[in-house]
Order: C-alpha cells, then structure tokens, then sequence
C-alpha cells in the first residue's frame, strides 16, 4: 500500500512542476511563445495506467479445531502483491444541460469516459496450523501460495469536477466495470495431511461499481492529466451483501488501483478556407470547458 501512495505522490509532484502553461493570451512569460488558435471538439481519447494493489485485511483469521483428535489453532494470512493495468477510450465532455442543471445554474456531469483496458492482480495467502501435544508440547506446519490474475475488462464513469482556479480541479467518478479473468495461476493450496484446502475462487467474470477521485491539470486547452485513485465500492458477481473485496483462497482482496490518465481532445477541422476561428469563439470554448 506505501508504495502505491508513494508513487501517486511522486506522480503528482512531477506533474505539477513539469507541466507548462499553453493557454492563450498570457503574455511573455508564456512556454513556446506561440497561441494556440486551434478549435477542438468536446471529446478525444483517453488514455490511463498505473499500479494495482490488493489491499488485506489488518487482523489474521484464526478458527480453533480438533486435527487427529488434537487441539489445534489454525490461521490464515493474506498478502497484497503489486500488479498493473493499462486503458485506452474515450472521453467526452458534456455539451448540453438539462433543465434542472439550467435552473439551479449547476453543472451536474462534467465529463463521461469508457474505455477497454486489462489488469493484473496478485496477492499471496499463508496457512499456519499449530496442534497442541500431549505433554503441553505444540508442533507447527504451514504452507503458503500466490497468485496472479488478469482481466479483459470495460468500464464506464461519470464524472464531476470542482475547479481550483483555472488549471486545477478535484475530480470525482461514479462507474460501473465488467472483467472477465483470462489469465489465473494457482487456485488452491494447503495441508492436505490435515484436510486443510484453500480452493475458492470467484467467478470469471465480475460485475462492480467504482469510485474514482482524481487531482486534475488543464495542461493546455485540448490536454488534461488526472493522477488519482480507483476502487470498487460494490460487487455483483456474486451476491455476498454488496463486499467490494474479489475472493481468493480463503481471503477477501479489495482491489486499488493508483492512476494516471491522459484526456487529448480532438481537433475540430475547419470547412471551406482553413482560418482560425474567431477571439470570441474561442473563449466561449474556453469558459465552457472551464465551467464543467
């Protein structure tokens, strides 16, 4: 888990320092000396990657037991590895506003974005069986496994964004993602003397909402960068009172996934003569974006 605020950190602090001012109008002290003139359309594509982590709980699972007619204290513990994932789509800011949004003067859905992606997951258990032996003596015997999946997966948000100034903004998403698991290494493991075999795993595919928060930078007019973070809030692969948590072995794993995503707007092409659009089209473009 440090590393990836580590890394979402590292990501920011480089972003913030890196990025270069590209608006319009603003004087000398501009980067590349030349405005930009160009007209561009409220979509383009969206590109995001990242670390993924699967995040344990804090306390062991321990379950007293009799083995061979013994006393014997059994306990599980789950581990997150570090994995990855990468996704490509498109995103789309909203042009029109319902009459409600007009009324109350508010913008409710800023942007909405999809995209196809695949990640991988991976994370490790450990089963400890300790018996009691006559005598007040114990005996021990463990035995651990990992594992690592990958996913084909779709995704869809909305999402809503909070403007700090001009260049910055909190960015808030609500989604849903369909995966479906086409790469998985072991799926059970244990102390087969003892009968104690982990085996379970969930379903191939997987049906979740997500939540998503990201610290957004307008890095020119037709160019955003998010660093943020991503994770389930509810799963309905299969229904075990809306966990959020994939099921593996005999332990629950949330998967986290630390972000970067890249929004490039399309460039609108001009009809007829190929003139630069007008100062005032221009910036109602630019208020526009600004205000979602």
């Amino acid at each position: 888990m440090r590393i990836l605020f580590l890394t979402l950190a590292s990501l920011l602090v480089f972003s913030v320092f890196s990025q270069k001012d590209l608006t319009p109008g603003r004087g000398k002290g501009s980067y590349f000396g030349k405005a930009d003139y160009k007209d561009y359309r409220f979509y383009g594509l969206q590109f995001s990657f990242g670390p993924t982590f699967m995040k344990t709980r804090s306390q062991n699972s321990t379950l007293d037991l009799m083995t061979n007619g013994r006393p014997a204290v059994y306990t599980v513990d789950p581990s997150g590895r570090i994995g990855y994932f990468a996704e490509v789509g498109l995103a789309h800011f909203t042009q029109r506003r319902s009459k409600l949004a007009k009324a109350w003067k508010k913008v409710f859905i800023s942007y909405f974005d999809y995209g196809l992606g695949f990640k991988m997951f991976s994370g490790a258990e450990r089963m400890d069986l300790t018996i009691q032996n006559p005598g007040g003596t114990e005996s021990s015997s463990s035995e651990n496994s990992t594992f690592k999946n990958g996913y084909v997966y779709g995704r869809f948000s909305i999402h809503k964004n909070f403007y700090i100034g001009k260049k910055y903004f909190i960015d808030n998403g609500l989604g849903a993602n369909l995966d479906y698991r086409l790469l998985e290494t072991n799926t059970s493991y244990g102390l087969s003397q003892y009968g104690l075999i982990n085996k379970y795993n969930h379903p191939s595919f997987v049906a979740q909402l997500n939540y998503d928060l990201g610290f957004g930078i307008k890095l020119s007019r037709r160019s955003f960068l998010i660093p943020g973070v991503n994770l389930p809030i509810m799963s309905f692969y299969e229904w075990r009172g809306g966990c959020a948590a994939l099921k593996w072995f005999d332990s629950n794993y949330l998967p986290i996934m630390a972000k970067v995503k890249f929004i490039y707007l399309f460039e609108k092409k001009a009809k007829g003569c190929n003139t630069p659009s007008s100062d005032e089209d221009r910036k109602r473009n630019e208020e526009y974006l600004q205000n979602n």
